[in-house]
Protein backbone atom coordinates (compact mmCIF):
# COMPACT_ATOMS: atom_id res chain seq x y z
CA UNK A 1 0.00 0.00 0.00
CA UNK A 2 2.81 2.46 0.67
CA UNK A 3 3.68 2.54 -3.07
CA UNK A 4 0.32 4.22 -3.63
CA UNK A 5 1.03 6.74 -0.90
CA UNK A 6 4.48 7.85 -2.07
CA UNK A 7 5.81 10.39 -1.02
CA UNK A 8 3.47 10.80 1.95
CA UNK A 9 5.11 8.26 4.33
CA UNK A 10 8.54 9.90 3.94
CA UNK A 11 7.14 13.36 4.70
CA UNK A 12 5.21 12.12 7.73
CA UNK A 13 8.26 10.25 9.02
CA UNK A 14 10.50 13.32 8.59
CA UNK A 15 8.00 15.35 10.65
CA UNK A 16 7.67 12.60 13.29
CA UNK A 17 3.93 12.21 12.69
CA UNK A 18 1.78 9.10 12.56
CA UNK A 19 0.21 8.36 9.17
CA UNK A 20 -3.56 8.65 8.71
CA UNK A 21 -5.31 5.39 7.80
CA UNK A 22 -5.83 5.08 4.03
CA UNK A 23 -7.66 2.38 2.09
CA UNK A 24 -8.02 2.00 -1.66
CA UNK A 25 -11.56 2.04 -3.00
CA UNK A 26 -13.13 1.74 -6.46
CA UNK A 27 -14.28 5.08 -7.92
CA UNK A 28 -17.93 4.09 -7.36
CA UNK A 29 -17.33 4.27 -3.57
CA UNK A 30 -16.23 7.91 -3.69
CA UNK A 31 -18.79 10.56 -2.81
CA UNK A 32 -20.40 12.11 -5.93
CA UNK A 33 -18.43 15.36 -5.52
CA UNK A 34 -15.17 13.50 -4.86
CA UNK A 35 -15.76 11.35 -7.94
CA UNK A 36 -16.30 14.49 -10.05
CA UNK A 37 -13.09 16.08 -8.72
CA UNK A 38 -10.85 12.99 -8.65
CA UNK A 39 -11.79 10.67 -11.51
CA UNK A 40 -10.18 12.33 -14.54
CA UNK A 41 -6.88 12.47 -16.41
CA UNK A 42 -6.20 16.18 -15.85
CA UNK A 43 -4.57 18.22 -13.13
CA UNK A 44 -6.29 18.93 -9.82
CA UNK A 45 -5.49 22.65 -9.87
CA UNK A 46 -7.70 23.25 -12.92
CA UNK A 47 -10.49 20.99 -11.58
CA UNK A 48 -10.51 22.76 -8.21
CA UNK A 49 -10.44 26.23 -9.81
CA UNK A 50 -13.40 25.28 -12.00
CA UNK A 51 -15.35 23.74 -9.10
CA UNK A 52 -14.73 26.57 -6.61
CA UNK A 53 -14.78 29.40 -9.23
CA UNK A 54 -11.53 30.72 -7.78
CA UNK A 55 -7.78 30.59 -8.30
CA UNK A 56 -5.79 28.17 -6.16
CA UNK A 57 -2.95 29.33 -3.94
CA UNK A 58 -0.28 27.07 -2.52
CA UNK A 59 0.46 26.90 1.22
CA UNK A 60 3.59 24.85 1.89
CA UNK A 61 3.53 22.90 5.15
CA UNK A 62 6.85 21.09 4.72
CA UNK A 63 9.46 20.66 2.00
CA UNK A 64 12.74 18.95 1.23
CA UNK A 65 14.77 18.56 -1.91
CA UNK A 66 17.89 17.25 -3.56
CA UNK A 67 19.31 18.20 -6.96
CA UNK A 68 16.95 15.77 -8.69
CA UNK A 69 13.80 15.59 -6.53
CA UNK A 70 11.63 18.03 -4.63
CA UNK A 71 9.09 16.84 -2.05
CA UNK A 72 6.53 19.00 -0.39
CA UNK A 73 3.43 18.73 1.73
CA UNK A 74 0.91 21.42 0.82
CA UNK A 75 -2.59 22.80 1.03
CA UNK A 76 -4.31 24.25 -2.01
CA UNK A 77 -6.48 27.16 -0.87
CA UNK A 78 -9.07 29.31 -2.60
CA UNK A 79 -7.48 32.71 -3.32
CA UNK A 80 -10.46 34.82 -2.23
CA UNK A 81 -11.29 33.09 1.04
CA UNK A 82 -8.09 31.12 1.82
CA UNK A 83 -10.34 28.08 2.38
CA UNK A 84 -8.12 24.96 2.25
CA UNK A 85 -9.71 22.61 -0.31
CA UNK A 86 -6.98 20.03 -0.97
CA UNK A 87 -4.16 18.51 1.04
CA UNK A 88 -1.32 17.13 -1.03
CA UNK A 89 2.02 15.38 -0.81
CA UNK A 90 4.07 15.55 -3.98
CA UNK A 91 7.47 14.46 -5.21
CA UNK A 92 8.55 16.33 -8.32
CA UNK A 93 11.34 15.13 -10.64
CA UNK A 94 13.33 18.35 -10.98
CA UNK A 95 15.56 16.98 -13.72
CA UNK A 96 12.46 16.76 -15.96
CA UNK A 97 12.24 20.58 -16.06
CA UNK A 98 14.34 23.37 -17.54
CA UNK A 99 14.91 26.79 -16.01
CA UNK A 100 13.07 29.06 -15.19
CA UNK A 101 10.29 26.53 -14.51
CA UNK A 102 12.51 24.48 -12.18
CA UNK A 103 13.21 27.54 -10.01
CA UNK A 104 9.51 28.43 -9.90
CA UNK A 105 8.69 24.90 -8.74
CA UNK A 106 11.17 25.25 -5.86
CA UNK A 107 9.85 28.76 -5.02
CA UNK A 108 6.49 27.05 -4.37
CA UNK A 109 4.29 30.05 -5.05
CA UNK A 110 1.96 28.27 -7.50
CA UNK A 111 0.69 24.67 -7.66
CA UNK A 112 2.57 22.41 -10.09
CA UNK A 113 -0.50 21.99 -12.34
CA UNK A 114 -0.82 25.74 -12.65
CA UNK A 115 2.86 26.09 -13.58
CA UNK A 116 2.67 23.30 -16.16
CA UNK A 117 -0.35 24.97 -17.73
CA UNK A 118 1.31 28.41 -17.62
CA UNK A 119 4.38 27.06 -19.44
CA UNK A 120 2.23 25.04 -21.85
CA UNK A 121 3.92 21.76 -20.89
CA UNK A 122 2.09 18.79 -22.44
CA UNK A 123 1.36 16.16 -19.81
CA UNK A 124 -1.22 13.68 -18.64
CA UNK A 125 -2.47 12.49 -15.32
CA UNK A 126 -2.49 8.79 -14.36
CA UNK A 127 -4.52 8.17 -11.20
CA UNK A 128 -3.62 4.67 -9.98
CA UNK A 129 -5.63 4.46 -6.77
CA UNK A 130 -8.62 6.18 -5.24
CA UNK A 131 -8.52 6.55 -1.49
CA UNK A 132 -10.78 6.72 1.52
CA UNK A 133 -9.05 8.41 4.45
CA UNK A 134 -10.17 7.71 8.00
CA UNK A 135 -10.78 10.85 10.05
CA UNK A 136 -7.62 12.06 11.76
CA UNK A 137 -6.88 15.05 13.95
CA UNK A 138 -4.23 16.59 11.70
CA UNK A 139 -6.30 16.62 8.51
CA UNK A 140 -9.34 17.76 10.49
CA UNK A 141 -7.26 20.67 11.81
CA UNK A 142 -5.72 21.53 8.41
CA UNK A 143 -9.18 21.65 6.81
CA UNK A 144 -10.68 23.48 9.86
CA UNK A 145 -13.39 20.84 10.24
CA UNK A 146 -15.59 21.02 13.34
CA UNK A 147 -15.85 17.23 13.59
CA UNK A 148 -14.04 14.20 12.15
CA UNK A 149 -15.17 13.25 8.64
CA UNK A 150 -14.16 10.58 6.17
CA UNK A 151 -12.10 12.12 3.38
CA UNK A 152 -11.48 11.01 -0.19
CA UNK A 153 -8.43 11.32 -2.40
CA UNK A 154 -6.29 9.74 -5.04
CA UNK A 155 -2.78 8.61 -5.76
CA UNK A 156 -1.65 10.08 -9.03
CA UNK A 157 1.29 10.54 -11.39
CA UNK A 158 1.83 13.35 -13.85
CA UNK A 159 3.47 12.04 -17.03
CA UNK A 160 5.10 14.10 -19.80
CA UNK A 161 4.09 13.68 -23.43
CA UNK A 162 7.28 11.59 -23.87
CA UNK A 163 6.38 9.27 -20.95
CA UNK A 164 8.65 10.73 -18.25
CA UNK A 165 7.19 10.76 -14.72
CA UNK A 166 7.08 14.44 -13.74
CA UNK A 167 5.57 13.97 -10.28
CA UNK A 168 3.98 11.48 -7.90
CA UNK A 169 1.18 12.88 -5.79
CA UNK A 170 -1.26 11.97 -3.04
CA UNK A 171 -4.24 14.35 -3.11
CA UNK A 172 -6.91 14.48 -0.38
CA UNK A 173 -10.02 16.65 -0.73
CA UNK A 174 -11.80 18.74 1.84
CA UNK A 175 -15.37 17.45 2.29
CA UNK A 176 -17.94 19.45 0.30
Amino acid sequence: MTDYLHPLPALYKAAGREMPVFETVPPEQLSPVARRLLVHAGDMTSKLEEFYHDDMLLRVLQREHTETHYRREVLLCCAKTMLPVEYGAIEISLDAFEEPLRSQIIEARLPLGGLLNKYKIRYGSEPHAFLRVAPCGRLQELFSLAQPQTLFGRSNRLISASGVVLAQIVEVLRPV
